[in-house]
């Protein structure tokens, strides 16, 4: 070959590649622009409500505000000064087209729960919502109003909140004390708050919620995968559980920046989601896989929740990830024989036994 051809082509490819970099291939951030949240306001809403919009446009979220009211100016709380706002929507031009258009529907805090639970439109219009699919996501006194929307909590696990409590407990829901925010699938609440006295709206677990309702309309968890080892075994078996647990710092960083504290693994009967154990798993290695035991005493198909807390006092809990039997054990064939056998022996000697006492 001409060496001069060989130099030539050389020095091309030398120049292609320095000219042409290797790319790195840039890392899975998510896109929140994709994330639409609908606020739903009264007359005296919260401040609550400027915090929680504010959080999720700093994200680049999309927020619009829907009003129950008869115009679309809509007057803010009176324990702080007047702030009144224009909303984007009426409750009366809502359609489930123009729903179904959202990922969420937030109640923020605020003196507006008294209206909005009073109102049977606003409490259809939550549960309809529920139903199309979108997460319900709820703040301080703004649980209040979803508790009473149609039954929609009944099962799952809400965060706890005093003003709330009785209806969410009525409705059929598992409070939870001690965390600022729970996300149970398609329910997101978090509690605490001020009275008229002021404060609720600084110390209400907003940007816990806001995180929740990001994370969860991306369709990411902290739960990566969980197995129940063995599949099954008779009574007396003990099953292990494994949870692998990431705390998403890599992908939502700037929203969901958290340590693992807990990771808990909730045993149900797997037809009436009956709660048969708490088990709260460990990581002695560090690793992200958290693991626990448990032996199974009594027959049946269960189901495996695993609930993770993280340095936020958030909750998420991830449903029905793993399923195990514990079956009746079964005598096989050849133990029929041998215990029959057994039996047929123990009767000869019984009978030789007795014959020999007779003839003393």
């Amino acid at each position: 070959m001409n060496w001069r051809f060989i130099l030539v082509t050389t020095i091309l490819v030398f120049s292609f590649a320095s000219s042409n970099p290797v790319r790195v291939a840039a890392l899975d951030v998510p896109d929140t622009s994709d994330v639409s949240v609908l606020i739903l306001v009264g007359n005296y809403f919260g401040w609550n409500y400027f915090d929680a919009k504010e959080c999720l446009e700093s994200w680049g979220v999309n927020v619009t505000t829907v009003a129950y009211s008869l115009d679309y100016e809509v007057n803010s709380c009176l324990n702080r000064e007047p702030r009144p706002i224009t909303v984007d929507l009426l409750l009366s031009e809502m359609t489930p087209e123009i729903l179904i258009q959202f990922d969420c529907l937030l109640v923020t805090s605020g003196g507006q729960w008294l209206a909005l639970t009073q109102s049977e439109d606003v409490l259809d219009f939550i549960s309809d919502a529920f139903d199309l699919g979108l997460v319900v996501a709820s703040i301080c006194t703004g649980t209040r109003v979803v508790a009473e929307a149609n039954n929609i909590v009944n099962g799952s696990r809400v965060t706890y909140y005093s003003l709330s409590d009785p209806q969410m407990t009525a409705a059929g829901a598992i409070t939870i004390l001690g965390a600022e925010a729970v996300a149970d699938g398609s329910m997101i609440t978090g509690g605490r708050g001020g009275g008229t006295g002021g404060g609720g709206w600084l110390e209400a677990p907003t940007s816990e919620v806001c995180a929740e309702i990001v994370r969860n309309v991306l369709g990411m968890s902290r739960v990566n995968e969980v197995s129940v080892t063995p599949s099954s075994g008779p009574v007396g078996t003990n099953f292990t559980i494994l949870a692998s647990i990431g705390n998403l710092n890599e992908s939502l960083g700037e929203i969901l920046s958290t340590d693992i504290n807990k990771v808990i693994a909730q045993i149900y009967v797997f037809d009436n989601r009956t709660l048969l154990d708490t088990i709260e798993l460990s990581d002695d290695d560090f690793d992200g896989n958290y693991t626990g035991s448990f032996v199974g005493f009594q027959n049946g198909q269960y189901r495996v929740d695993i609930e993770v807390e993280d340095s936020n006092e958030t909750i998420e809990v991830a449903r029905e990830l793993g399923t195990f039997e514990i079956e009746t054990e079964t005598i096989e064939p050849l133990d029929i024989v041998v215990i029959s056998a057994v039996s047929v022996g123990s009767v000869i000697i019984a009978l030789l036994v007795i014959a020999l006492f007779r003839k003393k």
